[in-house]
C-alpha cells in the first residue's frame, strides 16, 4: 500500500527490522509503498529528493514471495498518477542480480561513478517514464564522459550539505575523493562489457 511520510508510518516503520541507513531514506522519502505481515512491515519501497531516487529493501524472511515486485508496481503506479517524469536509483556492481532485473523492467544505466577507495563504485540507472524523462536521461550522459565526470565530482562537493533533498539518501553520505574519483573514471560500458549487456537505448 501506498503511504506518506507521517507519524503514523514512523511509528509502523519503528517495529520493522531496516537497516538504518534504509530507514532514514524511507523517513526522507516523498512517498512509500509497504507490506505488513501481521501489523509488522517486512518490505518497503520508496521515492525521494529532487532526482526521485528509489530503493527497496525486504525483510530476509520474507524474501522470494514476489513482494519485491509487488512494492515496485505500487511504487511505479503512484509515480504515474504523480506526473512524475523519472526514477533513478544508484546500485554498487557486487549486486548484479539486482542490476539486470531492473534493465528488464526498462532501467537504464546511464554512468558509473568512484566516490573514493572506501566505497569504489557505483553504477546509475534511470528510468524514464515520460519526454522529460528521456530527455533527462540524455542530459545525464554527460557524465558518461571524462569531462562530464569532473564536473560531477565538483557538483558533489558543493552541493554535499544539499545532498539528502536532492536525493533523499541518509545523513551517511560517503565523501568524494577528487583525484581517485578523477583517475578511475571509465564508461558505462566498461561495466556493461563486464557483465556482458547490451544497451540499445
Amino acid at each position: 500500500m501506498i503511504v506518506s511520510v507521517n507519524d503514523d508510518t514512523k511509528k509502523m516503520l519503528g517495529n520493522s527490522d531496516f537497516s538504518p541507513e534504509f530507514l532514514d531514506n524511507l523517513l526522507n522519502a516523498k512517498f512509500l509503498a509497504i507490506q505488513q505481515v501481521d501489523s509488522k512491515v517486512v518490505g518497503a519501497a520508496f521515492v525521494g529528493g529532487v532526482m526521485n531516487v528509489y530503493g527497496i529493501e525486504i525483510n530476509e524472511n520474507f524474501q522470494g514471495r514476489g513482494l519485491w515486485k509487488k512494492l515496485y508496481d505500487e511504487i511505479l503506479k503512484e509515480c504515474k498518477n504523480r506526473k512524475l517524469a523519472f526514477l533513478m536509483g544508484t546500485f554498487k556492481p557486487s549486486n548484479l542480480i539486482s542490476i539486470k532485473i531492473h534493465m528488464k523492467l526498462g532501467f537504464i544505466p546511464v554512468f558509473t561513478f568512484h566516490y573514493n577507495k572506501t566505497e569504489g563504485r557505483e553504477i546509475v540507472i534511470i528510468l524514464p517514464i515520460s519526454k522529460k524523462g528521456h530527455l533527462l536521461k540524455k542530459i545525464l550522459k554527460i557524465f558518461d564522459t571524462r569531462a562530464g565526470n569532473y564536473i560531477l565530482v565538483v557538483l558533489l562537493k558543493i552541493m554535499r550539505p544539499f545532498l539528502k533533498d536532492i536525493i533523499s539518501f541518509s545523513d551517511v553520505k560517503p565523501k568524494v575523493d577528487f583525484r581517485y574519483s578523477t583517475s578511475n573514471f571509465e564508461k558505462i560500458n566498461v561495466f556493461l562489457d563486464e557483465i556482458n549487456v547490451r544497451v540499445t537505448n
